[in-house]
């Protein structure tokens, strides 16, 4: 596999939201009549017809990345005033039924579909991808593996899904509980090299297990031919600032896996941190190489070491400092929901602004 060099710690990110009727919240399978309407690269197709990616060009810095892919955000509401529709960025959608949303016509979407059944039936999420640029196989894969260990740290600060189908999960990120279902899904293992990768990438191309690297849906997973290593745990939110917070923690630590190796850990550390992640938020506990540390304490102990090594992304590290003090839209949905017993207003929470 060929790698596509990046410009190192360049930025990027993708955005998976929810077309949502501006009357009553409801799932509207609305994006072909928005593709007629808009021309943009930044702007994809999805696996339900209700549904839309944003995707950011690569950035020098987080804000820029969020600003592009925000003015595109405001193309599509701008319409949407005209045309009845929202949009909302949750992991899940709280109140929708999968029986009755329709999947995009595309043949890879159609043979995904037949392979999973139930289980991708049942596929109401919505995530937050973040790529960030290495120059070299060896800077990726070390940053691979640091990414690994505390993508925890960024489902705590994303979670956004604790209802589904009409009912609270208790669960603050079940959207994670659902798409760990697939076979090559959830948290993967870490690598020794870079030809390690290759070599089980290898035998799953070579089985016909997976056609490239799209069929790979691991919480991070390397992109040789991007330069890039792609975190995807997050939910999807909507706030511009704690989207921005995520892309500069992913930027810190891609910056501090220059200046030390990290070994691989034990596994089910790492599940175990994801749980914890999954179940409560910030308000979880994480693993830190046998110590037992706050979710909250891990991100500022972060920020402190990227201060000190570098003392750049002033703004970022404040954002991050803030978030670590502010309720996740999780708990802002599972407090609305008892002041209300209304599953709508936890959409309206979640509702895209410009």
């Amino acid at each position: 596999m060929k790698f596509s060099p990046s410009k190192p710690l360049t930025v990027g990110f993708e955005l998976e939201v929810q077309i949502v009727n501006s009357s009553d919240f409801s799932l509207k399978s609305s994006s072909s009549e928005i593709f007629r309407s808009i021309s943009s690269s930044l702007i994809q197709k999805e696996f339900l017809d209700s549904m839309l990616e944003f995707v950011s060009s690569p950035h020098e810095t987080p804000e820029s990345a969020v600003e592009e892919v925000f003015n595109e955000v405001k193309r599509v509401l701008d319409l949407g005033r005209k045309r009845g529709f929202l949009l909302s960025a949750s992991g899940t959608h709280p109140f929708a039924k999968p029986e009755s949303v329709r999947v995009t016509k595309n043949d890879r979407y159609l043979r995904l579909l037949e392979e999973f059944q139930e289980i991708l039936r049942n596929f109401l999420i919505y995530g937050l991808h973040i790529h960030v640029g290495f120059p070299d196989e060896e800077s990726m894969i070390n940053a691979y593996n640091v990414f690994v260990e505390y993508s925890p740290l960024f489902l705590a600060l994303s979670v956004s899904s604790p209802f589904f189908r009409g009912r609270n999960t208790g669960i603050y990120s079940y959207r994670s509980k659902l798409f760990e279902q697939l076979p090559r899904a959830g948290v993967p293992q870490q690598f020794s090299s870079y030809e390690e990768f290759l070599d089980l990438f290898s035998i799953l191309k070579e089985t016909q297990t997976v056609e490239g690297l799209k069929d790979v849906w691991w919480d991070v997973r390397p992109r040789p031919d991007f330069g890039t290593v792609e975190l995807r745990i997050c939910d999807s939110i909507p706030s511009k600032e704690r989207i921005a917070g995520l892309l500069n923690l992913a930027v810190m630590l891609g910056s501090l896996s220059f200046k030390e190796r990290l070994s691989p850990y034990y596994h089910q550390v790492h599940l175990q941190n994801r749980w914890s992640a999954a179940r409560y938020g910030i308000n979880g506990y994480f693993i830190d190489r046998g110590r037992k540390v706050k979710v909250g304490t891990k991100l500022l102990e972060i920020v402190s070491s990227f201060t000190k090594h570098f003392g750049g992304l002033r703004e970022g590290a404040r954002t991050l400092e803030k978030l670590t003090t502010e309720p996740t839209l999780a708990e802002l949905q599972v407090e609305a929901f008892k002041r209300s017993g209304d599953l709508k207003p936890l959409v309206k929470l979640s509702l895209l602004e410009v």
